[in-house]
């Protein structure tokens, strides 16, 4: 059995942007596709919120937490999209 992959969430990031745009050329956004950038979009926002509060030494645990939870979601969720679309 392999082991997981790791994936940079920049990098998975930029895959979704692109898979919508090209989505988008198609006509149409799949629910995965939106699903997907949703989850996405999720994890930015809680990261942008952590790296403001980390930069003015405020970040509250829940923050914190959030910042994790929501990139795991992305993550794993991400992690689905690129096995069954075999994104390299």
């Amino acid at each position: 059995m392999q082991p997981e992959r790791e994936f940079d969430p920049e990098d998975a990031a930029q895959d979704v942007v692109n898979a919508c745009a090209m989505a988008l050329q198609g006509g149409s956004l799949p629910a995965d596709v939106n699903d997907l950038f949703d989850k996405m979009q999720e994890y930015r926002n809680a990261k942008t919120v952590a790296d403001n509060r980390r930069e003015h030494l405020t970040l509250t645990k829940e923050e914190a937490e959030r910042e994790q939870t929501t990139r795991r979601v992305f993550l794993d969720a991400y992690r689905v999209f690129y096995e069954t679309r075999g994104i390299k």
